[in-house]
Order: structure tokens, then sequence, then C-alpha cells
């Protein structure tokens, strides 16, 4: 039982330990089956990571390689771009070398020295005419500073002296152009000696001078000689001759015009284009180109007229010989193009600030083609009609130079109804108060204008000349003295040096500067005479005495007979003239009026201002075999009564020698009746009030106011 009950216990234990055992095996199972799943959940991971890791890194490496490509192709591309830079900076460089060797060759073979300088004024750059100019190496040049070649240099262009290496200098045109760059400025200098081109110049004035003087000296013979034979000096003509004399008077009119425009031409290019101003009426400048023209209208059967009646007038500031060659520049111009049997219309605009002179002609107007032209020089519409018209082409030219000279300006406009309108301004002088006219007297007493602007003084002379039977009017300044004299004449002046609006000597010049004015005996009385007369000099001629305050009775009254003392029988002229032609058309247009004494060179004509005979008038010629004519002036100067100069050449006078002598004319400019009454007017001036003037004063009072000054 023992046995049996262990058998069954040891069976029941076995089978309990077979139970435990089966639930052990089952429970390793399960763990084994867990852990194979585990397992194969791990390796699976594996494997993804295993893909993913090597999906990443072939990524990365795709990436690093497409990297790396792109890299080498980047390279590659700024490789190409540097290579192509560097081939453009090379073909940039080869062009600026070309460029700078073309620019260098340029300058090198200008002519004129050209140099860079900088703002610290030295030369940067220089051609190789600067060498050449200054006589030294460019490397000497290029550094230097400019002052030293060109002294004078500042901001302005012009004229400078340049001094070379070696001392010398030499005259050049200076022209500058500045700019900036990078924010530092430089200059261009261009020198141009102008040594060459003076010679050129004075070679052109001596042959203009010579063809001045060889063409007007023998016109002025031929229409002079002319005209005295057409206008009966030599008796009656036959028709024939007569018609044929006509001819060849007007083609030497045509000639001489010819000539003198030419020769206007070149002083206008030159620069030596004078004139010789003064206040003058612009109606008086209509009225003497009306009366001056009217003849010339006739010939084209024109008639002109004035369409200004009543209007306003106006003084202008002018040459009045040089307004007048534009006046009749215009008029000839509208009545050569007017129709036969019209009229040409003259009227004058008097604004605030200008005159406006209009001519306005009724012809077929200018061709359009033409109108930008018609102020150049030589300019004509249609060469076959001026062939017809005549004329020379230059008429305008010089025309609208003389008015812009003046400070005005020149145009034209189509007319209403047809026709065109030429016209030209004029600045306008300001209105001045008119003096009142002395009470009339009923016997003529010689009148002297006492210019003092002391009323004590300027008194006492006048009681001191009522004395002595002169009329006194006193003017206390320049301008009441001025507007004396445009009031009415005077025999003669005294003059105060110390005026308060202008200086004496001012005013004696501006006096000499008049047709009335010209041969205007004065008598000098101021504290500072002797000063005056230093500084009058040359322009002293017609100066009867110098008197120092305080005042000399005795010296006052000698010095006013001797400004009245006259000639007796006919007025004796010393004609200085190498032309024995001109000498005796100039005798022949004076007639029994004036004796003349000629004289062929300045010997001759010494000899005979030293001699016994006293002169009225002495007449000059420039060109003289032996000199110049102006030479005369000081022997005339220093004479005891030095009587009134009349130049009468072929040169035109410059301003300084206008204001030594009386008057000035010029050969082929001054017609027959100018002459004449130039010559008149100047020996009136010095004749005693009551003595008998010529025949032609008589016939015409106002023939003093008749002088022409022609430039």
């Amino acid at each position: 039982m023992d046995l049996a009950m262990l058998l069954r216990e040891t069976s029941g234990e076995r089978n309990r330990l077979t139970s435990r055992i089966d639930v052990m095996v089952a429970h390793e199972r399960a763990e084994l089956q867990r852990f194979n799943e585990n397992y194969a959940g791990r390796v699976a991971q594996l494997r993804l990571v295993f893909v993913l890791l090597f999906g990443a890194l072939l990524a990365l490496s795709l990436a690093a390689i497409w990297g790396f490509y792109r890299y080498l192709h980047g390279n590659a591309l700024r490789y190409q771009a540097l290579e192509e830079a560097k081939q453009a900076a090379d073909a940039a460089n080869a062009a600026l070398w070309d460029s700078r060797g073309q620019l260098q060759s340029i300058l090198d073979h200008a002519r004129d020295p050209i140099l860079l300088v900088d703002a610290g004024s030295r030369v940067q750059v220089a051609n190789a005419a600067a060498a050449r100019q200054f006589r030294q190496p460019l490397a000497e040049i290029i550094g230097s500073p400019i002052q030293a070649l060109v002294p004078s240099y500042g901001a302005r262009s012009g004229e400078v002296q340049a001094r070379r290496a070696d001392g010398s200098v030499f005259t050049a045109d200076l022209s500058i152009g500045r700019y900036t760059e990078s924010g530092n400025s430089a200059a261009v200098c261009v020198l141009r000696d102008v040594t060459e081109r003076r010679r050129l110049d004075e070679l052109k004035s001596e042959f203009v001078s010579t063809v001045s003087h060889e063409l007007r000296t023998p016109l002025t013979s031929i229409r002079a000689s002319l005209g005295l034979v057409v206008g009966g000096v030599a008796g009656a003509l036959p028709e024939e001759v007569r018609e044929l004399l006509d001819i060849a008077h007007k083609n030497s009119e045509r000639l001489v015009l010819l000539v003198n425009d030419i020769l206007d031409i070149e002083k206008i290019e030159a620069g030596r284009l004078e004139f010789r101003r003064e206040r003058v009426s612009a109606h008086a400048l209509l009225d003497q180109a009306l009366a001056a023209n009217a003849a010339y209208a006739a010939q084209f059967n024109v008639r002109f007229e004035r369409q200004d009646a009543g209007r306003a007038d106006a003084d202008v500031y002018a040459d009045v010989a040089r307004i007048q060659q534009v006046l009749a520049n215009l008029l000839s111009n509208a009545a050569k193009f007017s129709p036969a049997g019209s009229k040409v219309e003259l009227s004058l605009l008097v604004e605030a600030g200008d005159v406006t002179f209009q001519v306005r002609d009724h012809g077929p107007g200018i061709p359009q083609a033409f109108r930008g032209r018609i102020f150049q020089r030589f300019a004509q519409a249609d060469s076959s009609d001026v062939r017809q018209k005549g004329g020379t082409g230059l008429g305008l030219s010089i025309s609208r130079a003389i008015i812009e000279h003046h400070a005005g300006s020149m145009g034209f406009t189509d007319a209403e109804g047809g026709g065109t309108v030429f016209f030209f301004t004029l600045p306008r002088l300001v209105d001045r108060e008119v003096l009142p006219l002395p009470p009339a007297q009923e016997a003529r007493r010689p009148r002297v204008l006492i210019v003092e602007d002391e009323p004590s003084v300027a008194m006492l002379l006048q009681m001191l000349l009522d004395e002595h039977g002169w009329d006194g009017m006193i003017a206390h300044n320049a301008e009441e003295a001025f507007a004396w004299l445009d009031r009415q004449s005077f025999d003669a002046m005294t003059l105060d040096l110390m005026l308060p609006d202008v200086d004496g000597i001012s005013l004696f010049r501006r006096l000499r500067q008049r047709p009335d004015g010209k041969a205007l005996p004065v008598v000098v009385i101021s504290a500072t005479a002797a000063q005056g007369r230093r500084e009058l000099n040359g322009d002293a001629v017609g100066v009867v005495d110098w008197l120092d305050k305080p005042i000399s009775q005795s010296r006052l009254r000698d010095a006013l007979r001797r400004a009245l003392q006259g000639n007796e029988g006919p007025a004796r002229i010393l004609h200085v003239e190498d032309d024995q032609d001109i000498t005796r058309v100039v005798s022949a247009v004076m007639g029994e009026e004036a004796q003349l004494v000629p004289a062929r060179n300045l010997a001759e004509a010494r000899a005979a201002l030293a001699g016994t005979l006293r002169f009225a008038l002495v007449i000059i010629d420039l060109g003289l075999p032996d000199g110049s004519g102006l030479d005369l002036i000081k022997d005339i100067r220093a004479m005891d009564r030095p009587p009134p100069v009349l130049i009468f050449s072929a040169t035109d006078a410059d301003q300084h020698t206008a204001r030594e002598v009386a008057g000035t004319l010029v050969k082929s400019r001054t017609e027959n009746r100018v002459l004449h009454d130039t010559i008149r007017h100047l020996m009136d001036a010095a004749r005693p009030p009551g003595a008998e003037a010529g025949p032609e004063a008589r016939q015409n009072p106002e023939a003093r106011q008749n002088t022409e000054t022609l430039a």
C-alpha cells in the first residue's frame, strides 16, 4: 500500500510534473514564438533601416555628384566669362591704346600748341607743337606750371604774351575750355601764334590802303570833273555830248559806290568801322534822307512820301553820315524794285525805348528762298534782275552792321497788300529841356557862350563882354552849354575847365565833334588853364587863348578880337595835295569864293605856313610823298592863330585824328556840294560878324548846317 500509494503518488507526481513540463514547454514555445515574431519584426525593421539608409546614402551620393557637377559647370562658366571679359578688356585696352595713339597723333599733328592744365595749374598733357613753339622737350613742359609758359594765364581767353625757354616772347590768342572729371577740374588751352596773322593783316591793310588811295583819288577827280562839266561850269554843251557825259557821270557814281562798299566791308571785318555819334532828331534824319535821295527815285518814276505827319519826334545818338548811308540803301532798293508810278512810304514809330524807321515799297516782295540770306554779303535774289537793276549785294550787309554798332536791330516783313517793309531801330534818348531864346535885339552883336559854374564869375564875364560889344549867354554846366548850342549859333565860347557835371576837357572834345563846333573859337578861362593846355595837347586846335583866373580884362578883349579877326578879299586856303587833278577840282568847286594856294608835299606846306600869308583854312591829304599830312598838325598848333584844318584824303581818318582837326572828308564819298559847303562853313566860322559871306552862303543861310563828316 505504501508502495502502491507511493507508486500512485509517484504517478501522480509524474503526471503533475508532466503537466508542469507541458505547461513550461507550452510557455517556452509561446515565448519562442514571441521571440521569433519579435526577431522577425526587428529583422524587418533592420532591413527597412538598411533600405532607408541605402536610399539616403544613394540620394546623398547623387546629390554630391550633382553638386560636384554643378560646381564644375559653374567654374567652367565663370572661367569662360572671365576669359571673355579678359578678351574684351584686351580689346578695349587695344582700342584705348589705338585711340590714345590716334589722339596723340592728332595732337602732335596740330599746328597750334595744346596744353591740358589741371586744377593746380600744372601742365598734364602737351603736344609736339607746344614743344616746337616753346622750344623745349615735352618732358620738361609736362608737370611744369602753366605760368612759366604763359605768365598772364587766367580764367579768360584772349590775347596773351607767351614765353619760350630761351626767354623770347610771342603774342598768341589763348582759348581756354574748362571741364570737370571725377570731381577734378581741368582746362584745355589752345594757343595760336598771331605773329603771322598780324603780318598778313598788315599786308592786307597796306593793300586796302593802296587800293583806297589809288582808286579813290582818280575817282574823285573823274566824278567831280564830270559833275562840274555836267553842271555847266564849262558852258553849254551839245545834247549828244551832254548825254555821253551823263552816262559817264552815272557810271562813275556806280563805281564809287562799289569801291566804298568793298572798303566798308573790309573795315567791318577788321573791326575798324568808326563812328562819330551825336544827338540828332529822328525826323531830321528822315527828312535829310528824303531830300538827298529824291532825285534818285525820280530816275525810276517813283516818289517818296512820309506817312508819319504830325507824329511824335525823338532824339537818337547816332552817326548821322552812317545812318544816312543806311537810309540811302533802303530807299534806293525800294525805288529800284518798285513799279513805275508807285510810291515808297516812309514812317517813324516812336516807342518808350526805341525809334523805328520804316521803308515800305509796293514791289513784288522778297522770294522765299532768298529771305534767309538777304543780309549776307554779295547776296542777290536774281542775278539777271540785279544786273538790270544794278547793285553789289553789299548794301544790306553793311547797313545791318552799322545799325548793330548803334545797338539797334534791322529786319523786314511782308507789307499788307503787297510789297515789303524794311525797318531798323535805334535806342531813343531821353527828352531834354529846351532853354528859352534870349530876347531879340535890333542890331546883331557877336554872341559868346559863357560856360562857367560860378554865378558871380559868369555875371562878371557877361558884364565885361557887354562893355566890348558882345552878347553873353551863360551856361552853368555842360548840359546847358549844349542846349544853347542846339538853339542858336555863337561866334565864340569861354570855357571853364572845372564844371559840376563833366570836366571842360571832355566838353571841348564833344564840341569839336559837332558840325557847328568844329571851328568855334574857344577862350579857356580857368584856374587850371595851364594843366588843361597840357592835357588837351593835340586836341587844342581852335583854342584862341588860355586865361588863368583871376581874369585879365585886356587879355580877354584881345583874345575875343583875335577870335573875330577876318581876312580881306577872298579867303585864302592852303591845299596840301600831291595830286594836281584834285587841286584843280577843289579850286573849280570853290570858284571865286576862295583862293587856293597849292602845296604838293610837307616841305612846301611848311614853307607856306611859315610865310607872310595868312590862311582861313588848311586842306590836307594824309598820303604825301614825304610823309603823312598829320605831321602838319603840330606846325599849325604852334601858330599864333591856327586856322581850322580839313582832312580831305582817300584814307579814312580815325577818331583821334578827327578830334585834332575841324573836319574830315573822304575822297570818293564826298559830293561837290558837300565839299563846297564844308569849306564854306569852316571859313565862315572864323569870319567876323557883319562881314560879307560868299555867294553860296548868301544864297543858303543854313549852309553851315550842311557840313558832313564822313568816316
